[in-house]
């Protein structure tokens, strides 16, 4: 069955009606759900959309309808990434939003009326693309890395930035009356490409905003100085372990940073819940409590990674401690999934190689993490320095 454009306009405006109130009404019980506010502005940024371009394709065009369609979409669509980058903790970055929305309404003003409701279409399209972009490279870093709902918004955000670009593109040079626009970008198409991205995104959006006010992104949560899982916070970690690289670097003493990435934790949500994933992280904050020196500092760093700052003599004793920390994980199971046994990615930076800079130590160990995550996990990586020693 093939649904003319305005029924397709009309499906699309109850759904974003629906997804927006249900989401907004949600996020007024959470105070302090700063993302969840900047995404419910998204939301009614997203029906204000609806009603103008429903009121400009009536029967006779309403020309300020399409000027606020136009500039309700880009602030819809940038709020979409600042609420992402609130959730991350970074800055909001409203004023790019607010730019690209005056470049928007010039733009439309500048065709003007005569244009009709496609004045400032591709320049619109353009700006969308671009905060598209922007937010799908937000929900990939930071706290939404290795969240599930990061990618899903991800994948989402990439669709909606490659189809606004080849949409602009092919209108500009194809123009509205052209048969590749109106056989794949016409409004019906775009309106129902919206209407499936709408569903995915508020359900991940959702998800997100749930595991935020439920505290269940173990690692942010702190008890004092102590995560969550009972080691450092880590902001306590920096402050300790830069103390630490400090006093050792004026007695001359070796130390090294050892990083452990918990493995599939994010498929371990999925497939068995939150909670068997809590107690994976539980699990390994506790084994790295007994397996590390007593006189080490543990660190909570995100989610399922964690930090050891210890005393080394040399590479080797510290990859001694990162492979006893790895064979205590496959001691038992998770009592929240039987079948499942812990194994994690293990980096391991020294500073005899990278100096006494925690920033030198901690992106060193991080690219250890990643080399073994890309090789399949579940092994240790020592990262040494690019060139000769680093300077202490």
């Amino acid at each position: 069955m093939l649904l003319d454009t305005l029924t397709l306009l009309l499906l699309n405006g109850v759904v974003v009606a629906l997804c927006g109130v249900s989401f907004i009404l949600n996020t007024a019980f959470n105070r302090n759900d700063s993302a969840g506010r900047i995404w419910s502005l998204a939301f009614i940024a997203a029906m204000m959309v609806t009603i103008a371009s429903g009121a400009s394709q009536s029967g006779q065009m309403i020309w300020w309808a399409v000027v606020v369609a136009n500039v309700a979409l880009a602030v819809a669509v940038g709020s979409v990434w600042t609420g992402l980058r609130r959730y991350n903790g970074r800055s909001r970055g409203f004023w790019l939003v607010t730019l690209i929305s005056i470049l928007v309404l010039i733009a439309t003003l500048l065709h003007g009326e005569p244009a009709g409701r496609w004045a400032g279409a591709a320049e619109l399209w353009i700006g969308l693309s671009v905060m598209s972009v922007l937010g799908a490279l937000e929900a990939v870093r930071g706290r939404l890395r290795r969240n599930l709902s990061g990618r899903t918004l991800a994948v989402a955000l990439w669709i909606a930035a490659v189809a606004a670009l080849v949409r602009a593109i092919v209108f500009t040079v194809d123009g509205v009356t052209g048969a590749v626009f109106l056989t794949y970008f016409n409004t019906a198409n775009t309106a129902g490409l919206s209407l499936c991205l709408v569903v995915l995104m508020t359900i991940a959006a959702a998800a997100l905003r749930a595991q935020q006010a439920s505290g269940s992104a173990v690692g942010d949560l702190t008890d004092g100085i102590h995560s969550a899982a009972g080691v450092l916070s880590a902001a306590a970690f920096v402050q300790a372990a830069t103390d630490h690289l400090d006093r050792a670097k004026s007695a001359g003493m070796g130390l090294a940073l050892i990083g452990a990435d918990i493995d599939n934790l994010p498929e371990i949500n999925v497939a068995f819940g939150r909670a068997a994933g809590d107690e994976a992280i539980a699990r390994f904050a506790a084994k790295l409590r007994g397996g590390a020196p007593v006189l080490s500092i543990i660190g909570h760093r995100a989610s399922g990674r964690f930090l050891v700052l210890a005393g080394a003599a040399s590479a080797a004793e510290a990859r001694a401690l990162a492979e006893r920390i790895q064979t205590t994980l496959v001691d038992e199971p998770l009592k929240e999934a039987s079948l499942i046994r812990l194994t994690a990615s293990f980096g391991i930076a020294d500073t005899f190689d990278h100096g006494y800079t925690l920033t030198a130590l901690s992106v060193a160990v991080n690219t250890a993490i990643d080399t073994v995550k890309v090789s399949g996990g579940n092994d240790i990586a020592v990262e040494l320095a690019a060139v000769g020693h680093a300077e202490s």
